[in-house]
């Protein structure tokens, strides 16, 4: 319970509370250059850190030139692209040379009219006569 006397003095705690918020407003605290030179100097600490962190993940994410000498060689052809079409003329090449040499000695000579002279019903069987079977390509070799 209060008393009758507790009124009269909250009034009074009041006001030097409220003289004191008011003061405290009114004066604007500083921190010393002391401090603000240690929080800079820390902040261009973390600031160079960081530019050295992300310096080396970039140097390490950098594709290392390891055959100078390949990479010399594909930028005379015209760069990777002009090798990737090289490459596939190359390999169509070998399966055209090592997958059918009769049935391409055949159609070069013009001797394959001549040779196929088995019965052919439809178009399937005349591409079938083309092209070697699995069986023609085991027994070549």
């Amino acid at each position: 319970m209060t008393h009758r006397d507790d009124k009269m003095t909250d009034g009074l705690l009041d006001q030097s509370l409220e003289a004191l918020f008011a003061e405290a407003r009114d004066e604007a605290v500083m921190p010393s250059t002391a401090l603000l030179a240690a929080v800079m100097a820390d902040a261009e600490t973390q600031i160079a850190t960081r530019a050295r962190q992300e310096a080396t993940c970039r140097a390490s994410l950098r594709p290392k030139q390891r055959h100078p000498m390949l990479a010399a060689m594909v930028a005379a052809l015209g760069g990777w692209r002009a090798v990737a079409g090289l490459a596939t003329a190359a390999v169509t090449g070998l399966a055209i040379g090592l997958g059918a040499p009769s049935t391409v000695t055949n159609l070069a000579t013009g001797s394959y009219s001549e040779s196929a002279t088995v019965e052919m019903t439809s178009a399937g069987d005349a591409l079938d006569a083309l092209v070697p079977s699995f069986y023609d390509l085991a027994l070549e070799g």
